[in-house]
């Protein structure tokens, strides 16, 4: 594993960008790059229009077709929903005829391997580089342009990726070939939604028991039970404070990445991770709130 940059902001060359996915997480990182004096190229993706004119009121260009969007990028960003969201933009001969050889594609969905190493592999006869850069670090980094990227892919596209990540990331990853970048996103928000659970039957038992939480907190910090996750949330399901930062629907479709990608090693059981997998699964209602709600399981109702 190679760290291609961390904490680096002097990157000056700038570029021209296309930003697929105007949405939560992708438009403070749109409005970084404009920020850092990169040209930003959008177009209205699904009809919506609330994203793109916020680009265009910070400088960005709106376009009304994909060549027209495209003319010009030097590197192509997605940060979209799911699997499906990325094959409707780059598997599609449209695409594909307008992309500029020699472009990149910083693909940043948090979605399965699979998908990203197919987008790889359709745009290789055109000359096209593919960096899979899913994210971590929650909206306030996206808005502070310190997210941390689980890239992989070619040395080469990161090294001329590095101003443009360096507008919206502290630290950037490389991590062998395309689609290892989201199968680490996935394991490691496996693994955390595995921890948040234990966050969340830790602060019902001692609920129950009646201690007192910010003493309870102050031990489980100092101890082997200590974690990121704990810190994060624990105060959040004390003061029943779920609204959204992740939520348990994206939580969880995350770790159905993992455990799919695992399904090609009969020999992985994953018999802890699955477990926890059908509690997510139970906690369906709670989707629309932050993945702590997985405390109101087992009656916790706050």
């Amino acid at each position: 594993m190679n760290t291609i940059f961390s904490n680096v902001k002097e990157k000056t060359l700038m570029a021209d960008i296309a930003f697929f996915g105007l949405g939560t997480m992708g438009l403070p990182m749109a409005l970084n790059l404009l920020r850092a004096g990169h040209r930003l190229h959008v177009m209205p993706f699904m009809g919506v229009m609330e994203g793109p004119g916020e680009v265009e009121r910070h400088g960005g260009v709106i376009h009304d077709s994909l060549e027209a969007m495209l003319e010009k990028a030097e590197f192509i960003i997605s940060v979209v929903p799911n699997d499906d969201s990325v094959r409707d933009i780059y598997l599609n001969e449209a695409m594909k005829k307008a992309i500029r050889p020699g472009s990149i594609i910083i693909e940043m969905t948090s979605c399965s391997p699979d998908v990203v190493r197919e987008v790889e592999a359709y745009y290789k006869d055109r000359n096209v580089g593919v960096i899979d850069a899913p994210i971590t670090g929650a909206l306030p980094k996206a808005i502070d342009g310190t997210l941390t990227v689980m890239g992989a892919g070619k040395e080469e596209d990161f090294r001329r990726a590095e101003p443009v990540f360096a507008a919206m990331a502290e630290k950037v990853f490389r991590l062998g070939r395309v689609g290892n970048g989201k199968l680490i996103k996935a394991m490691t928000n496996l693994l955390g939604a595995v921890n948040l659970a234990a966050v969340g039957e830790f602060y019902r038992f001692a609920s129950a028991m009646g201690l007192n939480m910010e003493e309870a907190a102050e031990v489980v910090k100092k101890s082997a039970g200590g974690s990121t996750q704990f810190d994060r949330n624990f105060f959040k399901m004390v003061e029943g404070d779920y609204s959204p930062a992740f939520t348990l629907a994206l939580l969880r479709k995350d770790m159905g990445i993992a455990l799919k990608s695992a399904e090609t090693h009969p020999d992985l059981a994953l018999p802890l991770s699955r477990l926890a997998y059908e509690l997510y699964l139970q906690a369906s209602a709670y989707d629309r709130e932050d993945c702590s709600s997985i405390a109101r399981l087992n009656g916790t109702q706050k």
